[in-house]
């Protein structure tokens, strides 16, 4: 190549979409370029005439005008120009102008008709469907990722045959099995199918400690109620259940053969997640201080899962977990101390804990359902003392207190069902800016520990009211509709004062929050009990509540515009910053922030579609 292409070469090289191109296609385009340098006020597309070149902005800028001379859209250096009436056979129909002196590189159609038919990822970029463009970059995120245990079929991680035993085997004869092959574990089968499963452990908090006959059947110490997996499903599956039960082994299935064992070693093997191990430290942890130590490993294993490639739907559970089991233990210690509650209860939490989409440490928001046979004067003092052991556990692992002192040290969200009922039927009936507040707070609650069924039945009761009461709703969009995706005229970003000398995208409040707010509307009309906001969306999508594009639409904005916000959290926690969700455009590449304009389109448009609906 002449020194003139090869400086052509390396910039096409490092320019999106192009830097996905083979060597070989790349070498090709850089021959049929042409360079062209146009005069500003200069017209490079007519409207009603026929375009077959493609322009890629060098230096300089162009505009873009609509009907009657409006501008439309303005595009500066690294953008992509005239695709739209290049790649199909329609006449112009918006002017190009160049605003300034401007240096470009001229493409002919043909060849990129070529390269799409070729190549996906370029078909992606030049798309006319928003949703499609964000959807490749989704793939290309998981794709571009260190290392692979996000796409590594279970299958694949796989250690040996699993030792298989029969219900009726005694259990010396299962213990002696295990010794003989060196195996942790053994899958209990009654013929072909799998019933449960025996860890070592359990000779010593079953057999052992409670001086069982050592002759009887295998079965009477074996544990129940399975979580399995199929064989194809992901290691990131897998470490995910493994986080949310406090598993360390998974049965892992063909249809309902037993083909193997994933366990937590398989996956540290694989790379280097702890979670799972954090996690079953915390469950050991015999104080708070060990709890707050262990705490300080959260930063890192976040810093993992990014690095790694996990996606933001997977880190937010996991994460989530990791709160959870600090939550349970601190209960359990406190329960040392103050023994056994004196009626049933339910440990609740708010928030981004609640929906398992936790990144960084937040503040915390939880409550306390009680039993109806809660009596204060009996049992106020237990529950007041657990409740402040939990949250002064909490404020020191780096969970601080919430501002709002939306807690279970407040009394008025330690309160028996009953008055839990009495709250949500005030809170929409009486629809006003504090009831809205805390509706949108405890409409995404999530019991953690304790009686489930005390929080279920508030749950639904709430859900029977909420579902086609137009009142409520209406109040609900018109408080969901408060905080607009980050973006303004002619596709600019719109950015806030986050506290430092430059302005950012708040990337909470402008972009999770928004979508967080429509799945919650659509579920609460829906009377559907799901708390997670992609699970909701495919709730409602199933539903038929919401159509199966803009489900899918919305999905991966979210998980688009999450994996921005983690990637920037990343940073931050390796350069040792105070982590925040404000993110400056400029550190960005030019390909992320038009993926995060597509992403913030598309919510804009899901709330535009709400708004006509309701």
């Amino acid at each position: 190549m002449e020194i003139e292409q090869l400086e052509i070469h390396d910039y096409l090289s490092q320019c999106a979409p192009l830097n996905k191109l083979p060597a070989s296609d790349l070498n090709q385009l850089v021959r049929s370029v042409e360079i062209s340098y146009s005069r500003k006020g200069e017209t490079l597309l007519e409207p009603g005439e026929n375009n077959y070149t493609l322009f890629l902005i060098r230096s300089g800028s162009l505009a873009v005008y609509g009907q009657n001379q409006q501008l439309t859209g303005q595009f500066s250096v690294g953008d992509w120009v005239g695709y739209s009436s290049a790649l199909s056979d329609d006449e112009i129909k918006k002017k190009v102008e160049a605003v300034e002196d401007s240096l470009l590189y001229r493409f002919p159609a043909n060849v990129f008709e070529s390269l799409i038919r070729q190549h996906e990822g370029i078909a992606d970029y030049f798309s006319h469907q928003k949703p499609r463009r964000l959807r490749g970059a989704i793939e290309d995120m998981r794709r571009d990722g260190e290392t692979t245990l996000i796409q590594t079929a279970v299958k694949n991680l796989l250690h040996g045959q699993p030792l298989l035993v029969q219900f009726d085997d005694a259990i010396i004869d299962v213990a002696r099995a295990m010794k003989k092959t060196g195996y942790t574990i053994a899958l209990i089968m009654q013929d072909d199918e799998l019933k449960g499963i025996v860890t070592d452990r359990a000779y010593c908090t079953k057999v052992v400690a409670n001086e069982l006959d050592q002759q009887q059947a295998i079965s009477t110490i074996m544990s129940t109620g399975l979580i399995t997996l199929d064989k194809e499903q992901t290691g990131s599956d897998a470490l995910l259940l493994m986080a949310q039960h406090n598993i360390r082994h998974i049965p892992v299935m063909d249809d309902k053969r037993v083909v193997g064992v994933i366990t937590a070693t398989d996956l540290i093997r694989q790379q280097s997640h702890h979670s799972v191990y954090l996690i079953n430290e915390i469950n050991r942890a015999d104080n708070v201080d060990e709890l707050v130590m262990l705490s300080k490993q959260i930063p890192s294993v976040l810093q993992n899962l990014i690095t790694n490639s996990m996606t933001a739907y997977d880190i937010g559970q996991l994460i989530s977990s990791i709160g959870e089991a600090i939550i349970r233990r601190l209960i359990t210690l406190a329960q040392k101390t103050l023994g056994k509650e004196p009626v049933s209860f339910a440990f609740v939490v708010a928030g981004s804990m609640a929906r398992q989409e936790q990144t960084a440490v937040t503040d915390q928001d939880n409550a306390l359902f009680l039993s109806d046979d809660y009596n204060e004067s009996l049992h106020g003092k237990y529950f007041e003392d657990l409740s402040r052991f939990v949250s002064d556990g909490l404020n020191a692992c780096g969970y601080i207190y919430c501002p709002g002192d939306v807690m279970a040290t407040n009394k008025k969200w330690r309160q028996p069902v009953n008055v839990w009922n009495q709250y949500y039927l005030q809170w929409i009936q009486e629809p006003e800016p504090k009831a809205l507040m805390y509706a949108s707070i405890f409409f995404d609650i999530r019991c953690v520990y304790g009686d489930k069924n005390l929080v279920d039945d508030v749950q639904q009761s709430m859900l029977a009211i909420t579902k086609n009461n137009s009142i409520f709703l209406k109040f609900m969009i018109d408080n969901a509709l408060k905080f607009h995706p980050p973006i303004g005229l002619f596709r600019h970003f719109v950015l806030e004062d986050n506290g430092h000398e430059d302005k950012a995208l708040n990337m909470k409040k402008r972009g999770v929050v928004p979508i967080i707010d429509l799945a919650r509307v659509y579920v609460l009309s829906a009377g559907i009990a799901v708390v997670n906001t992609q699970q909701r969306l495919l709730a409602v999508g199933e539903a038929g509540i919401l159509s199966r594009g803009g489900m899918s639409d919305l999905k991966d904005a979210l998980e688009f515009i999450s994996s921005v916000r983690l990637q920037h959290q990343s940073l931050q926690s390796m350069r040792g910053d105070e982590i925040d969700n404000y993110v400056k455009p400029d550190i960005l590449s030019s390909l992320e922030r038009r993926h995060l304009k597509d992403a913030f389109d598309v919510v804009r448009d899901m709330q535009a579609i709400m708004e006509q609906r309701y």
